[in-house]
């Protein structure tokens, strides 16, 4: 897996959505100044969003582009997902994934094991919970400096 800057542009621009106030749509225009992107870039990132039905639009004077659900309803994965990004962590995972060592590959359970977690990983992590000034990992672990 390796995400790429569609997938980090769409988080961005799913986050600048969900810090916004739904009844004040937010322009493609708005969204790319904020963070230095390209309008273009970020026009087609949101219509990927809003075909995928997590972001809807408003046309006219006063239009721009929203959340279509809640922040806490949408998850990392459901915006990554949308923008078409592989989350495999390794190619013999994914549907069209082929490996030559996949009958005998010892490590092919792990990678399962480490695959599924991921995963749930991604979908347990809203937008919501990404706005959380204080945002620490999952199950209450302090991060600190190493000394």
């Amino acid at each position: 897996m390796n995400l790429t800057k569609k997938s980090s542009y769409g988080l961005i621009a799913a986050m600048e959505l969900a810090q916004a106030d739904a009844s004040e749509p937010r322009s493609a225009g708005h969204i790319a100044e904020q963070y230095d992107l390209s309008v273009s870039f970020i026009e087609k990132i949101l219509h990927e969003l809003r075909i995928a039905g997590l972001v809807g639009s408003k046309q006219g004077r006063g239009g721009g582009y929203y959340l279509a659900r809640r922040p806490s309803d949408i998850s990392v994965r459901d915006v990554l997902e949308a923008l078409g990004e592989s989350l495999d962590l390794v190619g013999c995972l994914g549907a069209d994934g082929h490996c030559g060592l996949t009958s005998f590959c010892p490590t092919q359970a792990a990678w399962r094991h480490i695959d599924l977690r991921f995963k749930r990983l991604l979908d347990s992590l809203s937008l919501e919970t990404l706005l959380t000034p204080d945002l620490a990992p999952p199950g209450g672990e302090k991060t600190s400096p190493s000394t």
